[in-house]
């Protein structure tokens, strides 16, 4: 990946001119894109030139950077607005999907492959304030391979040339020893006189995912979100894809940036760029075979759409709506796992919760009904989730239970159902344990 990386975690701003194709060019007009994590892509365009069409799936252009681009709609300007006098203009704004900064092309050209990452990917890696202890890797780190597709983990490092300069950076307590450094050093230089020297300043991480068949940037955008929710499960926090470039060809030649719109709520966005800890993260690169969860998840992640969603759109806000979808949501999802296992219908919600459930979690389940009644467990979760779903229901829990109680419910149930999943992808029970003291409230 070169220099050229646009973040989708940063706001971007470029003016532009911009037409349908290369032999309209005389038919262009003036207007500028804006990018941000929670309102995503937006022209804001100025068009009085009548040779514009009105209805166009992309456009192309060219950006104040020089750069050439394509806006991938479809667009629609007949429902902007409209100035009437000597010169009749159509203005305002206009969302759409994809900028692609590099190149023209078509609203259906495929590519081969693209290497991206996705926020928080460096710490889930390795404790970037250890990084200077990993040594750089060249070509692939570890390779994953599913039906159709593969996936590469490489490095990215910057450099500089220290090659007359190294003994300058470096100190001792001893001046007889940096001088002993030296000469060693100046006589190798003498040995290999062609040879460079080079200090590493960065060192990254970044995946390379490519196609048996190639597809279109819509597509791929679609594949590697895919991969990063299940990131975004492991870390439990808000994860999307960061910086995209995608490749024509197999040769690492005219490769482009592909900038999506996310529309994250501004809550989510905070989430997502809050300081990550490899220590403290629920599941880091040290706790999971990759390949085997990423080549099981991606088949599975039709199944777990909805879970995955509430991980990568988390917002860390609950009203009394939310706070009982979530019981109910995940009191169903318990359910199908109960018949997933061959559990009878009297262990439809404690069989699952005993089989993945860690004691603490098991307890501070307990412990909020202990408070109102004597239930067991399953009862006390079939009767809420029943009060909630179903009208006419004596509503005794919910009576007696508050928001706080329906939020800790809610999130104990979901852990369970992760549970579920992270068994799946080849999580051991003494991780999906740790996983879940994490992040009990």
């Amino acid at each position: 990946m070169t220099k050229d990386i646009y973040s989708a975690f940063e706001e971007h701003e470029f003016f532009g001119e911009f037409f349908h194709s290369e032999e309209s060019y005389e038919a262009r007009f003036a207007g500028k894109i804006l990018y941000s994590t929670a309102r995503g892509l937006t022209l804001n365009y100025n068009i009085a030139d009548s040779g514009v069409l009105n209805e166009c799936e992309s456009l192309i252009g060219i950006l104040d950077n020089g750069k050439k681009c394509t806006l991938i709609g479809p667009f629609n300007f007949n429902r902007g607005g409209h100035r009437w006098g000597s010169i009749s203009t159509k203005h305002g704004r206009h969302d759409f999907s994809h900028l692609i900064i590099g190149s023209f092309i078509k609203f259906h050209t495929e590519f081969h492959h693209c290497r991206f990452t996705f926020h928080h990917m460096q710490e889930f890696f390795y404790p970037q304030g250890h990084i200077s202890k990993v040594p750089y890797t060249e070509g692939v780190i570890e390779k994953i391979e599913g039906s159709g597709w593969s996936l590469e983990l490489e490095n990215r490092a910057t450099f500089n040339d220290v090659t007359h300069d190294l003994i300058n950076l470096m100190m001792t307590n001893e001046r007889a020893t940096l001088d002993k450094f030296s000469d060693a050093f100046e006589k190798i230089k003498e040995s290999y006189p062609n040879e460079s020297f080079l200090f590493r300043n960065t060192l990254e991480f970044l995946f390379k995912y490519e196609m048996d068949t190639p597809k279109t940037a819509f597509e791929i955008s679609i594949d590697i979100n895919k991969i990063s929710s299940l990131f975004s499960i492991f870390m439990d926090r808000p994860t999307f894809p960061d910086e995209v470039r995608l490749y024509p060809k197999k040769e690492p030649k005219n490769s482009v940036s592909l900038l999506s719109s996310l529309y994250l709520e501004s809550r989510t966005v905070d989430l997502a760029k809050e300081n990550q800890s490899y220590f403290f993260m629920p599941i880091n690169s040290e706790k999971v075979n990759l390949s085997k969860a990423i080549s099981t998840w991606l088949p599975l992640y039709e199944a777990y759409r909805v879970l995955s969603t509430t991980f990568q759109y988390e917002t860390n806000y609950r009203t009394l709506h939310s706070a009982y979808s979530d019981v109910v949501l995940f009191a169903t999802n318990i359910e199908a796992i109960a018949q997933d296992l061959g559990m009878p219908t009297s262990e439809k919600y404690e069989g699952p919760i005993n089989k993945y459930g860690s004691l603490e979690l098991q307890q501070t389940l307990k412990d909020i009904f202990l408070i109102h009644n004597n239930e067991v467990l399953g009862k006390n979760i079939s009767d809420l989730r029943n009060e909630i779903a179903h009208v006419g229901r004596p509503k005794k829990l919910i009576n007696t239970l508050d928001l706080n109680d329906y939020v800790k419910i809610g999130r104990i149930l979901k852990l369970v159902v992760v549970s579920h999943l992270l068994q799946k992808l080849g999580i051991s029970q003494v991780v999906i344990h740790e996983y879940q003291n994490k992040l009990i409230l």
